[in-house]
């Protein structure tokens, strides 16, 4: 899983270093808008059911069930991004947006058999997808937009791409992993709307903390293209992306221990649980670290080798940016543990709370600060939620504990 976000986070880096190398600040910046735009609504759509799908230790549903809500709401949030777009942008923005909201669409489809096969610990089927999906996409954006030099076309090969990975791999993968399942697997969705609806309601606070996760990037990314243009949201945007580095070893080793955490809190194996839970929050700290010190030591340097010497005279920045990263991380290896235990409210009530401040805090400072005031606008927001995590996790392991001493 690590080698499979790995390769997808570089594929997606190589597109961002190719705007900024043979694009401009303003076709990062649209891109960067496209993206702070149209995921929101599409990541709250998906509802987080592939971890809920993964960690459904008792079968209470079945997958063609995840599948049939999946292909309610999917269309739904699509159509919701396009009208929002129509009202707020145009031209080339607009079209930027409705493609880049294609493009998670067909994530979505991925999304929901990388559930299905997570739960029975086939990680290699997912990583692969990864891996297939970011070298189709930087190949096809690469050569779309050398041939037209127009982000549009290139974004639609983006978009082709994941298209083909969940055909050509995704869906004969899944078929094989049924055939080794206990009980009736099917791909037909199951309409049985009562169902639907309670699967719906249940998972409704996961996707709701989603969407507030999402806007993480979103609040700021669009207050400061606002308030400074594309332009400025491009040299933002680039710095912004290398926390995906450090992100990339937090999702593979988050995505991998949530069967397992399930397991240990359905039997009340504190020790396991806990076990696991600290060697996340290491990688996490370890990682952190090492990127704000890469940032203070020679962060400029590094900037001017991977972009250009317009964006190393934002070192300033990009050192607040990362450390706004290694917080994050070590909120996210807390992420698991949540679900695992079924606190889906209380991380609904976090993230609602973490888009709050970074709404509060995005307009009071970026304004004045532009890329200054919403990199801050980050570490804020990071602060709460890796502090509000460990709270929820820390009681999780009270309750095992609880349970088990009696």
């Amino acid at each position: 899983m690590l080698v499979g976000n790995i390769l997808y986070a570089a594929c997606l880096w190589g597109i961002v270093s190719l705007l900024t190398k043979l694009g401009s600040p303003e076709a990062l910046g649209r891109y960067a808008l496209a993206t702070a735009v149209a995921t929101p609504l599409i990541i709250f759509a998906n509802l987080q059911l592939r971890p809920i799908l993964a960690t459904d230790c008792e079968d209470q549903y079945a997958f063609s069930e995840y599948l049939a809500l999946r292909l309610i709401c999917l269309p739904a949030a699509l159509l919701v991004v396009a009208l929002i777009s129509i009202c707020l942008y145009s031209g080339a923005q607009l079209a930027a947006i409705l493609l880049f909201a294609c493009l998670r669409v067909l994530d979505g489809l991925s999304d929901i058999v990388h559930g299905y096969v997570q739960r029975y610990e086939r990680i290699d089927i997912m990583a692969t997808s990864l891996a297939l999906k970011g070298i189709g996409s930087l190949a096809l954006f690469t050569a779309l937009f050398l041939l037209t030099g127009d982000l549009l076309p290139a974004l639609a090969g983006q978009a082709a791409a994941g298209g083909l990975v969940f055909l050509v791999w995704d869906l004969p993968r899944i078929k094989g992993v049924m055939k080794t399942a206990t009980g009736t697997v099917s791909l037909k969705p199951h309409w049985n709307m009562g169902r639907l609806r309670t699967l719906a309601w249940t998972s409704l606070p996961l996707g709701l903390a989603m969407l507030f996760i999402q806007l993480r990037n979103t609040i700021p990314r669009m207050i400061l293209e606002n308030e400074r243009g594309e332009a400025e949201l491009g040299l933002f945007a680039a710095m912004a992306y290398l926390i995906i580095i450090g992100n990339t070893v937090v999702m593979a080793l988050s995505q991998s221990s949530l069967a397992r955490l399930a397991r240990a809190y359905a039997v009340d194996d504190a020790q396991s649980f806990l076990g696991v839970v600290k060697k996340l929050i290491s990688v996490g700290a370890v990682l952190g670290a090492g990127g704000l010190l890469v940032a203070l030591l020679g962060g400029e340097k590094l900037l001017t080798l991977i972009y250009t010497e317009d964006y190393a005279r934002q070192g300033g920045v990009f050192i607040i940016i990362m450390l706004a990263g290694g917080l994050y991380y070590v909120g996210t290896m807390l992420g698991p543990a949540a679900t695992a235990s079924g606190a889906y409210r209380e991380q609904l009530a976090i993230q609602g709370a973490h888009a709050l401040v970074l709404l509060v805090l995005g307009f009071l400072l970026i304004p004045a600060h532009g890329m200054l005031g919403a990199a801050w606008t980050m570490v804020a927001g990071a602060l709460l939620v890796t502090a509000s995590y460990g709270v929820v996790t820390w009681r999780a392991v009270r309750r095992m504990k609880a349970r088990s001493a009696t």
